[in-house]
């Protein structure tokens, strides 16, 4: 039996080989920045758009792209002292837990 995860890959990779103008989620992610700061000309931009409505994967992405972007900039316009009170534990303790793995990887 076929997995929907597994459907929809098949539908997209089967797109991007038949419409010319698809964009691959690579090629998707180097223009998130853009699209998010409304930088794109319509094409590109009406070209993100379908790409997010078949590929629920990115579509995802930005979603969380947005939410860093504007807990950072939230943080970043706080006095230090609020902006440090305002982290999520959570994010402090995945980053020092990738510090520590990474510091584990590097040890002789």
């Amino acid at each position: 039996m076929i997995t929907r995860r597994k459907l929809r890959w098949r539908i997209q990779h089967w797109l991007e080989a038949r419409l010319p103008g698809l964009l691959t989620c690579a090629q998707f992610e180097a223009l998130v920045d853009a699209y998010i700061d409304g930088e794109l000309g319509p094409v590109a931009r009406a070209t993100v758009d379908f790409h997010m409505r078949t590929c629920p994967v990115c579509l995802r992405y930005v979603a969380a792209y947005r939410k860093v972007r504007d807990m950072a900039a939230d943080t970043l316009t706080r006095p230090e002292a609020e902006a440090l009170d305002a982290i999520p534990e959570d994010l402090v303790a995945a980053i020092l837990a990738a510090r520590d793995a990474e510091a584990g990887r590097k040890t002789p």
